[in-house]
């Protein structure tokens, strides 16, 4: 498997300030202080030394997610196997790198025009986090699991069939479940393909077989505790974010989350005890409910 997991987003943000006291206040992210000469501003979660880059823009939207191979060997690999299967891989010049705190990366567009950052080598920071609301820790690995990247991204991807081809046959995610929720009499079907990398959660990547505005369905990031969801959906409400969706348990990777509308319309899903999975042992799902329990789903518009 190429992909060890999915280490960070790069995010179009028209108020990254707005953003910056969401990821600090709502979420508990730690900003990262770092510099930067176009004016990004940093998120971190724990010893990498940013999670989400946040970037000066006139729209909103995801830039790109950056996916992370093992090693050199995996990466230049990978880089041979797309080249191969006539992808275009822009790679990225040294500052470039640095700026992303990575040793090489290359840039591509999936077959949905999603932008992928491919990289290895992540230059971590070992300063401890200190979560401006007391979150003591975010789950993205440990010494038993490994990396596990920030969490997952679910990407609209309206040709579904070109869209999984590319990321099992090319980049190797394996599949984890597929997932038709109910839809109302009439609506076009809706398929969600969850993949998973090399590392025990559920799923790092979904694809969403219809466009989506902002480029991202949503994103997630998971807490140690049901009370750190609770604490963080009262910090939402009481600082008027929009609540996209209720307290729920999903039914495949069993995260018990809420989701909530980011400055600029990304939404964020916040959750605790998601499945980490044995793939060895492990027979791919196919469901046809997204949840358990609750998720009262609330769109605007």
């Amino acid at each position: 498997m190429s992909i060890a997991s999915i280490g960070y987003l790069r995010i179009a943000a028209t108020d990254t300030a707005a953003w910056m006291t969401f990821g600090t206040e709502i979420l508990g992210l730690m900003d990262a202080g770092r510099e930067d000469a176009a004016g990004a501003r940093f998120l971190r979660m724990d010893d990498h030394p940013f999670r989400f880059m946040l970037e000066p823009a006139e729209t909103d939207g995801l830039l790109a997610a950056g996916l992370e191979c093992r090693d050199r060997s995996a990466w230049l690999d990978l880089c041979e196997r797309l080249r191969n299967a006539g992808h275009t891989l822009e790679n990225g010049d040294a500052a470039a790198a640095a700026r992303r705190c990575v040793t090489a990366f290359v840039t591509l567009q999936d077959p949905c025009g999603n932008t992928l950052e491919l990289y290895y080598g992540r230059r971590l920071d070992y300063a401890p986090l200190i979560s401006p609301t007391g979150v003591k820790r975010f789950i993205t690995g440990d010494e038993y699991t490994g990396d596990m990247g920030f969490g997952h991204a679910v990407l609209p991807t309206p040709d579904m069939e070109a869209a999984a081809s590319f990321y099992t046959d090319l980049l190797g995610l394996g599949v984890s479940d597929e997932l038709y929720p109910p839809m109302p009499e009439g609506a076009p079907e809706t398929k969600i393909l969850f993949l998973h990398a090399d590392n025990p959660r559920q799923h790092s990547l979904a694809l969403y077989n219809h466009p989506y505005p902002g480029d991202v369905v949503h994103i997630m990031v998971e807490v140690s505790t049901l009370d750190e969801v609770g604490r963080a959906l009262d910090r939402a409400k009481a600082a008027g974010h929009n609540i996209l969706a209720s307290l729920g348990r999903h039914v495949n990777d069993n995260m018990c989350s809420f989701y909530v509308l980011a400055p600029g319309g990304i939404a964020v899903e916040y959750g605790y005890d998601g499945l980490l999975v044995d793939w060895d042992n492990y027979t791919p799902t196919v469901s046809t409910e997204g949840d358990h329990w609750g998720h009262e789903y609330n769109f605007p518009g």
